[in-house]
């Protein structure tokens, strides 16, 4: 009996002793307890574009399927899919971005904020991540209207999983406060997380300048609804200092490094190894935005568009028309989709950037302030900036053009010396439509087109659309969402019936 009490006291006190420190224990001194902000920063930033191991799941639904096609910059025959082009609904397609950024970008940006608040060291940080959401709840809010916002992505901090819907108008007023003090609070002499910035590579003054750009976007976004604050925030974005060159373009940079994640979203639908929607002749370039380029001479046109053959020769592109099916097309004089022009391989690189505003767009924003008496400055300047610039933008995606095919290309498209507003507004926006185009950023293109009616697109009434034969004024939310967060009836009650033709608040 004595040996075995030995024995258990023995036993007893090797327990006390392997609990005794036992967290310092079972630490691994080479693993980070907490993740570094610079890590989160950059995932957050590859995040605002795709997600995981299918980059493109959400850009190839939202941006191609729908924006891109309803845009007429692409087409396709395969119309029970590509559903943009005959304004027809499938769930996962239009709620895309929807379903992927709240538990992806915005959760991670949230919490990226809240731990960079955490000490003032980290202002660039914190500063650059409120920059990114104001991004992400941008074009979340300009697809879908009233969108969870305040209260998005807060579930594992605050224990708030069905966030409310918050107003358009209340949403935008947040954002462009957001981009003043993220703008304000960037600083040169704080920790500045280069290798982390895939955007500047920690120029703070470039994201200053981009700060302002985007807030100028915002604000000519109100021009219809709130021109009193459209002018304000106008005038002030400008005074503050738009971007001033290409190098300002506020752009995604991937490295391919065989992370799905850190490719191109774009490129990864496009080339075979990821959806492969051009080499399975699934996309085309459409004819609407063929025919514009071949009008408007723009040189850009053979450095975007091919044939299958590998012929290049801007007077050999065809576009795709609008609305065509795989019965329709035998109609046409062109019968077989694969003679049609579709991107170009340099277009689809997976280390092409990934562009979310240039410094073509920005300029001519503030061509149309300028012309609104917004902002000071000249209009035709702003405008032949925005030419020049949008044409030797595309060398970012493989091009070699240069100042003189800009030149070339404004002597081509100049700006009416004199005349209505209209008619400036109509040079500006179908060159914003372009250049958007171009770098397949066509949810900006399509928003952009709800404010302006520009260019002046001829829409398709196919079979069994569900907008009466008129492009879609936004996407409908996802539909898992309505058996999970019943604050979505609020929003329908007060934006209107979730449709296709339903207008949020900017959209008169």
């Amino acid at each position: 009996m004595l040996k075995k009490l030995i024995v258990l006291v023995t036993l007893l006190w090797s327990l006390g002793a392997c609990t005794k420190d036992f967290e310092t224990i079972n630490v691994n001194p080479n693993a980070p307890s907490q993740v570094p902000l610079d890590y989160l920063l950059a995932q957050s930033t590859l995040l605002i574009t795709g997600e995981g191991g299918d980059p493109g799941y959400r850009s190839w639904r939202t941006n191609i399927i729908y924006a891109a096609m309803m845009m007429q910059h692409m087409s396709s025959v395969e119309v029970g899919f590509y559903r943009g082009t005959v304004y027809t609904f499938q769930g996962d397609l239009s709620a895309a971005w929807f379903e992927r950024a709240y538990p992806n970008s915005i959760k991670n940006l949230v919490n990226l904020i809240e731990l960079a608040k955490a000490d003032p060291r980290n202002v660039n940080i914190l500063s650059m991540a409120r920059i990114l959401r104001v991004i992400e709840m941008g074009v979340l809010t300009d697809v879908y209207g009233d969108v969870p916002y305040s209260e998005a992505g807060y579930g594992a901090i605050t224990g708030t999983f069905s966030p409310k819907y918050d107003a358009q108008k209340d949403i935008y007023a947040d954002l462009l406060k957001e981009l003043e003090e993220a703008g304000n609070a960037l600083s040169t002499s704080a920790y500045v997380p280069r290798a982390s910035d895939f955007v500047y590579g920690g120029d703070m003054n470039k994201w200053k300048r981009a700060a302002n750009s985007l807030m100028l976007r915002f604000a000519m976004r109100m021009q219809k609804v709130d021109a009193a604050a459209a002018q304000a925030w106008a005038k002030k974005a400008t005074d503050r200092g738009v971007m001033a060159s290409n190098d300002d373009s506020f752009s995604v940079k991937f490295s391919n490094t065989g992370a799905g994640t850190n490719s191109n979203p774009n490129s990864w639908n496009m080339i075979a190894t990821g959806r492969g929607i051009v080499t399975a002749d699934n996309i085309q370039w459409g004819k609407t935005f063929i025919d514009a380029m071949k009008t408007r001479r723009d040189p850009r046109l053979p450095v975007i568009s091919t044939l299958k053959s590998g012929d290049r020769t801007a007077a050999n592109q065809i576009g795709l028309p609008s609305g065509v099916d795989a019965t329709t097309i035998l109609a046409l004089p062109v019968k077989e989709r694969t003679l049609y022009s579709r991107p170009a391989p340099n277009t689809y690189a997976l280390d092409n950037p990934q562009f979310v505003m240039t410094y073509a767009e920005s300029e001519l924003l503030r061509a149309e302030a300028i012309e609104r008496g917004w902002a000071t400055g000249t209009a035709k300047q702003a405008y032949d900036n925005a030419l020049v610039a949008g044409v030797k933008q595309i060398n970012s995606y493989g091009g070699t053009l240069t100042d003189a095919d800009g030149t070339a290309y404004l002597a081509a498209n100049p700006y009416p010396a004199s005349g209505t507003l209209d008619a400036k507004l109509e040079a500006i926006h179908t060159e914003y439509w372009m250049v958007t185009g171009s770098l397949f950023n066509h949810i900006e293109a399509w928003s952009n087109w709800r404010r302006t009616g520009l260019p002046k697109l001829v829409p398709v009434n196919y079979p069994g659309n569900e907008t009466g034969g008129q492009i879609p004024r936004r996407l409908r939310y996802s539909q898992g969402e309505y058996g999970v967060n019943p604050n979505i009836d609020v929003a329908n009650t007060r934006q209107g019936p979730d449709l296709f033709m339903t207008r949020m608040w900017w959209d008169k």
